[in-house]
């Protein structure tokens, strides 16, 4: 009896072991993530460091390594409110990160940590550590220009993908091209485009509209990432503006003298 009363206890412990192996969660495993101070970098601002922002998790470490010529420093906090204590390859610049030098930082809590280079305070970086699993995508920011007949016409946004060219078809549309698909915001100059109407043969989503701009909501096809936009008046090609123009000034200029000698456009008077 006693040994059936031992056989139990002893399944009863293995039972309870299993069970507490089971329900404890398996760590994640720390990333090691790369990320690089580029060459040229003293004369960039949010390009200096790359990728910008670096996206992580929590206990990952960011190795940052210096690819250019020039001496730099990883340093937490900002140009205008100076350090903040969270990190710094350089304190009081006893040491720099030279030239193929690196610096690493473990980031054991969430949150938003803004750096720059203590040396070249143009230069900024971010680094968001999501809580738990993967961080969360941040919205790419672009600018894309347009040109017609010597004009500029910037066209700024974000989303999921980035605007890489833009072309104006005149008195018809606008002709977007990006670099892969999803959500995107788009603010058009209302001197190129003004009220808005379609968008790839569909009804815009206007997200806000003001004098000067028009903010809309567009979906990238994965197909073909591409974006028609059409509205009440797109900006028309320039010679027709300026020929008319020119027509009229002339016009003044010459009844103007005409009849200032005193001589009609058909003899004198």
């Amino acid at each position: 009896m006693n040994s059936r009363i031992a056989v139990a206890v002893g399944l009863a412990a293995v039972l309870a072991a299993v069970l507490a192996l089971v329900s404890t969660p398996t760590p994640a495993f720390a990333a090691e993530v790369a990320a690089d101070i580029v060459s040229g970098a003293s004369s960039r601002t949010t390009d200096a460091f790359s990728p910008y922002p670096i996206n992580i998790n929590v206990d990952d470490t960011v190795t940052w390594t210096n690819r250019d010529a020039q001496p730099h420093t990883v340093t937490s906090g900002t140009p205008a409110g100076g350090p903040d204590g969270n990190f710094d390859s350089s304190p009081g610049f006893t040491t720099l990160i030279n030239a193929q030098g690196t610096f690493s930082h473990t980031f054991e809590e969430a949150g938003e940590f803004p750096y720059y280079c203590a040396l070249h305070p143009n230069q900024i970086g971010t680094v968001i550590v999501a809580s738990d699993g993967d961080p969360e995508p941040t919205p790419q920011e672009f600018s894309v220009t347009a040109t017609l007949d010597g004009e500029d016409y910037v066209i700024t946004g974000s989303g999921d993908a980035t605007a890489t060219a833009a072309t104006i078809n005149p008195n018809e549309s606008v002709v977007i091209e990006f670099d892969g698909a999803g959500a995107v915001e788009l603010t058009l100059p209302t001197t190129m485009i003004e009220s808005v109407t379609m968008v790839n043969g569909e009804q815009a989503t206007i997200v806000s509209e003001n004098d000067t701009s028009t903010t809309i909501s567009v979906e990238v096809p994965e197909d073909q990432p591409t974006v028609t936009i059409q509205g009440e008046r797109v900006v028309p090609e320039f010679p027709v503006i300026a020929a008319i123009l020119a027509a009229t000034i002339a016009g003044i200029i010459g009844y103007a003298r005409f009849a200032r000698n005193g001589t009609g456009f058909f003899g004198r008077a």
